[in-house]
């Protein structure tokens, strides 16, 4: 096990820790990383416009909430542009949802199912990932923390890139019958650090409302270090 594994992106098993790269689901956006300086992309820290109201605002969405031993948070702004917003907005919902998933030990959640296109990469991964932790007998604990967000427009139609970087350094699983830290291996801090790249497509009957396709990460990269 590792020390500083956080959910969804490695599980806790000993022998069949899931990496973010381990789900093996192909993307036309499979080969993305996180832009560097120079790079044409809308940056999260950009100051929003103004937000025109879309049809995404009256969408009913489901309520996450997290115990007090447990905090994620997305430390950027969103950025200018109204797709690029809207779909990092979304972004944000599927990775809070799978960890709600794990949180509630439901690997059929409606809250990741709200936030995935169906049978797509991105929800076969949200759904093992939650699944090896009902099967450990693990929860979550500590603080998660997402930064240096980026989003650009993907090759496909109605697609934007999401890049982020993710530090598991503070957050760790909890043994749900003991309710202590699970904790073991993980020497290398660097190992705690990950690139992050998600695909989200717009769905094709609700303007603002975007979906999560692929996702796919790079442990210890430099960028995220």
């Amino acid at each position: 096990m590792n020390r500083r594994t956080l959910p969804a992106l490695t599980a806790l098993a000993t022998a069949t820790a899931l990496l973010l790269t381990a789900c093996g689901g192909e993307s036309s956006e499979a080969d993305e990383k996180i832009p560097g300086a120079g790079e044409s992309s809308a940056e999260a820290s950009a100051s929003p416009s103004e937000k025109v109201p879309t049809a995404a605002d009256k969408l009913d969405r489901p309520e996450m909430n997290f115990p007090d031993d447990f905090k994620i948070t997305f430390d950027w702004e969103k950025p200018s542009d109204p797709d690029g917003a809207a779909a990092l907005g979304d972004a944000e919902n599927y990775v809070k949802a799978i960890h709600y998933g794990i949180i509630k030990q439901d690997p059929e959640s409606a809250a990741y199912k709200f936030y995935i296109e169906p049978m797509s990469q991105a929800h076969t991964y949200a759904k093992d990932q939650i699944q090896q932790y009902v099967d450990g007998g693990w929860s979550l604990m500590g603080e998660l923390r997402n930064s240096n967000a980026k989003v650009k427009k993907g090759q496909a139609a109605q697609t934007q890139v999401v890049t982020f970087c993710r530090d598991e350094s503070k957050a760790f699983g909890k043994d749900i019958k003991t309710g202590k830290k699970v904790d073991g291996g993980g020497e290398n801090p660097n190992d705690s650090h990950y690139a992050v790249t998600l695909v989200m497509r717009e769905s094709k009957s609700i303007d603002g409302y975007w979906k999560a396709v692929s996702i796919d990460g790079v442990k210890g990269a430099a960028e995220c270090v």
